[in-house]
Parts: structure tokens; C-alpha cells; sequence
């Protein structure tokens, strides 16, 4: 079963289950003052904005259970043009309590404000009057605690319809909901609690037309890393060639080749287009060679990657479409500029499409140019854009930023390490030299790229424990954090002092 399941299945659940004499709501509500029982004391006072459809029921269900339970609720129910179920469940309500006529002009009274104004079911921006009172509520002190989705996000996409509810924590019903994970909704749904309310594995439920899990390390193979045999030499260990470097973006390319040596692989090579590089000394083990060298001898190398640093000029689109001519079935890593000349090129594209083992790395900047949109069509649904990224590329993609995306065939993962710290330049240069450095090492395309992505971000929260804060978190930093990560992975407890 997924983690999570469509809009579609979801009202398939809500269906059996009136089938199988099933109330969701009032679990829904039972589930909700369980949750506040250990929180809140009595004395503590509850407002709770009830919405027109289900999401409001769920929020006077809980309303019930709590005054029930001996606490001191309010209640406003939002909307006239309430449906038929929201009605009777009003009216139950209204049995054990009048509810407000409108929401106090004072709600700094209250210790918890319960959103359960809009539910799964929103497609629309918000209106002026919902989006004044989520104002209102986002200027208190509250604790706020939304029910299956803060109210304004669309919980399928990630994208916020002109305003929304800023939870310190979402309680999501059923199954747990991607858009909570990625884009706005890591800034707005707090702590995420999945209540499951009914067992949906024995549920007839339609088809998804992608599976969509997080990214663990449960189902990943790793064992390339793992250095066992003495016999061996840098050799064993792959060989890496990145390309890029161009005049004034030195750093880009060094980043990478240092993040790769760290990531565990034998040897790399750096590939500048600047004929005035050279190596920095600080790290004496990376290597050189002319772009063109490397070319000429891909067979040399068990991973390249191209793009940090590379530019936009005619030298650089010259090698990338000189690699794409000849890679055969290399393995490929495209990123940055690289990922830019491809998609202001039609040839390019054409000829990219045609290699076999390749990653592309975008952030939503380089997305867009790719699909020919804004950035902000890019962030409105990253799922539907890291699809249309695989479909256009046909090719193994992350798509980075808050949530980081990434997608093979029909199967995506939701990254949910690293935090505001990686948004420093770098960074994306070190995640290519990682994932890069995990496939010379023989780990196959997916699983290098999901264990980059997943110790990146890791490495980045170890990070900001250790510093206190998320400034300053430099992407040598985290190349080299993630050094120790992968010893600890890999080795475990072999190396820790008795």
C-alpha cells in the first residue's frame, strides 16, 4: 500500500466506508480530542471554525467529543451554504451547545484555534472573508491545529490558493497527503499526525496513475560503498570525470570534485573549460584534463557528470553536444548549465533523450526552462512538473527545493531530510559530486540518487545542531558531514571505539 492515495481514492474510502457502516467523522472527531487530552487541560479554552463540507464536520464532531469530555469550546460555523451532513451534525451539536453567531473580534482569548474550515476537497482560491480570517488567526498566539489539511493548501500539489492557515500541527485522516511534504506545505502544516480512522488495505480503491512514497533507506542498496577486500586499488573504486568549470565559476566544479572524493569514489577528474583553471592545492587529490581528453576517453570513466560551473557559451555548448554524440552507455549526470543549453535546444534534447543511464538534477529555475513555463507553474503542482521533467527527458530526475522530488517511470519519492541551511550556493555542485561518486562506485542510477539526496539533507540537519542555526551551512560543510554519514552507514558499529 502507498504512504500516500489520490483525491480519488480517498472518496473511494469515504465511500466503502458508508458502505461498511463506518462513520469517518465521528472518528475523525474522537481521534481529534484523544489527541487533545494530553495537551490541553481544561481549564484551557478551544475555538474551533467549522467549515461547509466534510472538514467542517470534522471539526463539530470533535467539537462534541471535547465539550463531552468537559471542555470549554466554541464554536462558529462559517458558511450558510452548508451541505446536508455538516447539517446534522450541527444540529447534534447544537444539543450540547449553542455555537457563536461569528467569530469573536478577541480570539486571543483562546489556547487552541481548530482549523476545520477547508478540507481535501479545495480547488479554488479563497475568498476575501475566509482569507481575512485566516489572517486572524495566523496573527495569534494560539496554538493551531488543523484537521486532515491546513485550510488554503491544496494537499495534493503543495500549493497555497491565496492564503493560508499556518498549523503547529495537521491531523490528516485516512492516509497521509504529498502536498504536505513539499513547497509551502513544509512551511505550513507543522507537525504532520497520519490517523488512519479505518484500515483502507482491504478496500477495492482505483488505480493511481503514479505511486508516490518517501524516501528511506529501507529499500536501497548501498553495498557498492562497502570496502572489504584489501586487494584492491583506487581503481576498484571507480573513476569520476565532471565537467564544467567555466571562466569565473571555478568553484562550482572544485565543489563537486571534492564532494565526489568524499562520497567514496577512487579517483576524479576534473574537466574545466577555463583554459586559466587549476587545481586547488587544498585538495591535491582531484585531478585535471582538458574537456576534450575527457571525451575522447569516456570508456576511462564509470560515471561522468556535466554541468557546475559549465556556462551557456558556444565552448561549452560544443562538448555537451560532443558527450551526447558519444556517451553510448555511460553513465551520465546532467545538472545546471548543462540542463540550461539542453533546453534551449531541440537537437540537444533529442539527442539527451536517446541516452540510456542518466540523471538530471534541476532546481525549478532550470525545470522551467525546460518545460517551457514559469517557476511558479513549477511550484504550483512539483508533482505533475517532476513528471512532466521524466516525460520530456526520459530520464531518472530530482527535482530540487523544499521537498525535494525525485522520479523514475511511474514511481515518486519525497525527500524529507534538509532543512533552510542548504539554501547557499554549492550546494546543488555537492549533491552532484555525490550522487556521481555513488554510481562509479557501481550503485545503480535510482538508489544512487535517492542515497545522495536522503544523506545530503541528513548531513545538512547534523549540521545545524551541532552550529545552533541554519546560517553559514557551507556546501564543503556538508560534503564533508556526509563523509561520516556514509562511514557510519555502511560500517555501522565496526569502527566505534569499544
Amino acid at each position: 500500500m502507498n504512504n500516500f492515495l489520490t483525491l480519488a481514492q480517498l472518496r473511494a474510502v469515504e465511500q466503502e466506508s458508508v458502505v461498511l457502516g463506518i462513520d469517518l467523522i465521528e472518528r475523525a472527531g474522537i481521534a481529534t480530542a484523544k489527541w487533545t487530552e494530553p495537551s490541553f487541560n481544561k481549564k484551557n479554552r478551544i475555538l474551533i471554525l467549522a467549515g461547509r463540507g466534510n472538514n467542517g464536520c470534522d471539526g463539530l464532531s470533535a467539537a462534541i467529543e471535547l465539550i463531552k469530555l468537559g471542555y470549554k469550546v466554541d464554536v462558529v460555523r462559517l458558511f450558510k451554504d452548508n451541505s446536508d451532513v455538516n447539517d446534522q451534525w450541527f444540529t447534534r451539536l447544537q444539543a450540547l451547545k449553542k455555537p457563536l453567531v461569528r467569530i469573536p473580534s478577541d480570539i486571543s482569548k483562546y489556547d487552541l484555534i481548530i482549523d476545520a474550515i477547508y478540507g481535501i476537497g479545495l480547488t479554488h482560491e479563497l475568498d476575501v472573508d475566509t482569507a481575512r480570517i485566516i489572517q486572524k488567526i495566523n496573527a495569534q498566539n494560539a496554538f493551531v491545529l488543523s484537521l486532515d489539511v491546513p485550510s488554503g493548501l491544496n494537499p495534493f500539489s503543495g500549493r497555497v490558493l491565496g492564503e493560508v492557515v499556518f498549523a503547529d500541527v495537521c491531523l490528516t485522516f485516512i492516509s497521509d497527503k504529498p502536498g504536505l511534504h513539499t513547497a509551502d506545505g513544509l512551511d505550513c502544516s507543522g507537525d504532520v499526525h497520519v490517523i488512519d480512522l479505518i484500515d483502507v488495505a482491504p478496500l477495492k480503491l482505483p488505480d493511481a496513475l503514479h505511486s508516490i512514497q518517501f524516501n528511506t533507506l529501507a529499500d536501497i542498496n548501498y553495498d557498492p560503498l562497502l570496502r572489504m577486500k584489501f586487494n584492491t586499488n583506487k581503481g576498484s573504486y571507480g573513476t569520476v570525470a565532471i565537467i564544467g568549470g567555466n571562466k569565473g565559476m571555478h568553484g562550482a566544479l572544485y565543489l563537486a570534485g571534492r564532494a565526489a572524493l568524499l562520497a567514496g569514489v577512487g579517483k576524479v577528474v576534473l574537466g574545466a573549460l577555463d583554459s586559466d583553471f587549476h587545481l586547488d592545492f587544498t585538495m591535491p587529490e582531484l585531478m585535471s584534463q582538458s574537456p576534450k581528453e575527457i571525451v575522447k576517453n569516456l570508456q576511462a570513466f564509470d560515471a561522468i557528470a556535466i554541468g557546475p560551473g559549465l556556462g551557456k557559451d558556444e565552448k561549452s555548448y560544443k562538448i555537451l553536444n560532443k558527450l551526447l554524440d558519444d556517451i553510448e552507455d555511460s553513465k551520465l549526470l546532467v545538472d545546471a548549465d548543462a540542463l540550461n543549453l539542453i533546453a534551449a535546444d531541440h537537437d540537444l534534447k533529442l539527442k539527451f533523450r536517446e541516452v540510456r543511464y542518466k540523471i538530471i538534477t534541476p532546481h525549478p529555475g532550470e525545470a522551467a526552462r525546460i518545460l517551457g513555463v514559469t517557476v511558479n507553474e513549477v511550484q504550483d503542482n512539483r508533482f505533475m512538473s517532476v513528471t512532466d521533467l521524466v516525460d520530456s527527458l526520459n530520464s531518472v530526475t530530482v527535482l530540487k527545493g523544499a521537498g525535494t522530488l525525485i522520479q523514475q517511470n511511474n514511481q515518486i519519492y519525497i525527500n524529507a531530510t534538509g532543512n533552510p541551511g542548504l539554501a547557499s550556493a554549492g550546494q546543488g555542485d555537492t549533491l552532484t559530486g555525490i550522487i556521481a561518486g555513488f554510481l562509479a562506485q557501481g550503485m545503480e542510477l535510482l538508489d544512487a540518487t535517492r542515497l545522495a539526496v536522503f544523506i545530503h539533507g541528513l548531513a545538512a540537519d547534523r549540521l545545524i545542531v551541532r552550529r545552533n542555526g541554519y546560517n553559514g551551512i557551507l556546501a564543503s560543510m556538508v560534503a564533508s558531514e556526509v563523509c561520516d554519514l556514509i562511514n557510519e552507514l555502511v560500517y555501522g558499529e565496526l569502527f566505534k571505539a569499544e
